[in-house]
């Protein structure tokens, strides 16, 4: 009888099968439950955009004429749109249009002066996503501005080289498809020209291109 006793004592000493020793169910169940993976970047083959913004016009010598005048044309609205390829998800080749139009008048009674621009050109852009829901998107671009500056309304075009450089930074909305994005876009480009009228100097319809923008990446 007594070894009986002492042989029950020994398994009351033991833990039962499958027992917790030093760490509480909590604790091994938190060790045991998976981690949800992290939210991964959408891969790209294709990005459209479209932007709206303001072009604050390049310094020129032609600008000191119209000053004396007291013309200040500095600023003008623009809008653009774009769509480029993307290629191993790092790289875009595409291509941007865009317009826009400024005026000035020291007066009510002065004629207005006019500044539209028409714009059109190849951009190569590096792809950049820092997270799933960032994108970046910076490079250069280069293309043809067709320009005119008018008093009256009867200045002549004039069709120039412009090229520059683009970076924008974008914030996704919602988890649809294909993917959103709303961010901003700055640009800077150069587009320098002859003398816009027979008495002038030489002449810069490039900016600095600050935009709303929206893209649609799929």
């Amino acid at each position: 009888m007594l070894g009986i006793l002492l042989a029950l004592e020994g398994l009351a000493a033991e833990p039962p099968p499958g027992g917790y020793d030093d760490e509480s169910p909590r604790e091994l169940q938190e060790q045991t439950e998976p981690r949800a993976p992290k939210e991964q970047p959408t891969p790209h083959s294709f990005l459209f955009w479209t932007g709206l913004g303001l072009g604050f016009t390049r310094p020129s010598e032609h600008d000191a004429i119209l000053e004396k005048d007291g013309y200040a044309l500095d600023s003008r609205a623009e809008i653009s749109l774009g769509a480029a390829g993307v290629l191993g998800q790092r790289v875009a080749i595409g291509g941007y249009a865009g317009v826009g139009r400024g005026t000035d008048s020291p007066t009510s009674d002065a004629p207005v002066l006019a500044q539209t621009v028409a714009r059109v050109g190849g951009t190569l852009q590096l792809v950049l996503c820092p997270s799933a829901s960032v994108l970046l998107l910076i490079g250069p671009e280069a293309g043809v501005l067709e320009g005119t500056l008018s008093l009256h309304g009867d200045g002549e075009s004039q069709t120039v080289l412009e090229y520059g450089g683009a970076f924008g930074a974008y914030a996704r909305m919602g988890a649809g498809s294909p993917s959103s994005y709303l961010g901003a876009t700055i640009a800077y480009t150069l587009a320098p020209a002859n003398p816009p009228g027979a008495v002038g100097r030489d002449y810069d319809y490039g900016a600095l291109h600050l935009e709303l923008t929206l893209v649609l990446g799929g």
